[in-house]
């Protein structure tokens, strides 16, 4: 991103409007910010996480602002739909592809490394429950179990490890960010 709060690499996403539903709001944001339309089926919920920002693009800019996030997952279909996507440039100075992994171990903020985790910990609870329905014997149920455990203390993890700084060279402006919950 290249505005307040978060000039660095952040969600997509914005404001919710009176009368829209999280999802709609997503399918709005996102048809506005890569030019992408989502159909509300493919959309499925990651988490929600509540943010203090000491800025924000409004004037005046340094009374910061207060967030509520609802965080979903799209999976993109093809490479055809891959293609459509267009960054508002506005928005955003930059864009890439990364691996969860990548998000994890990098130097992001922490509410992507949260984000991030519950998404694996949420695939890992759809192994286990799609293993369950079918059938599963009890030392597959017990392994997805584990890793569905394993998986989500990652996530109190990631809340506990705050090293991450901003270093916004286009907006002039750093700051280090605290995270607990």
């Amino acid at each position: 991103r290249c505005v307040q709060p978060q000039p660095d690499w952040w969600f997509m996403g914005g404001r919710m409007f009176p009368g829209e539903t999280p999802v709609q709001s997503c399918q709005r944001l996102l048809k506005r910010e890569l030019g992408l339309n989502i159909e509300h089926e493919r959309f499925t919920a990651v988490c929600a996480q509540a943010f203090a920002f000491g800025m924000r693009e409004q004037v005046p800019k340094e009374h910061g602002t207060t967030d509520t996030q609802f965080c979903y997952k799209v999976q993109l279909k093809d490479e055809g739909e891959v293609k459509k996507v267009v960054v508002d440039e506005q928005e955003y100075c930059d864009s890439e592809w990364k691996l969860p992994s990548e998000i994890l171990e990098g130097n992001y903020h922490p509410a992507l490394k949260y984000a991030v985790g519950c998404m694996l910990a949420g695939e890992a609870l759809e192994e286990l429950q799609e293993c369950e329905e079918k059938g599963g014997s009890d030392a597959e149920v017990a392994k997805l179990s584990r890793e569905f455990l394993k998986r989500r203390r990652a996530v109190d993890e990631v809340m506990k490890k705050n090293e991450y700084r901003l270093d916004s060279k286009e907006m002039n402006y750093q700051t280090t960010v605290l995270s607990t919950y």
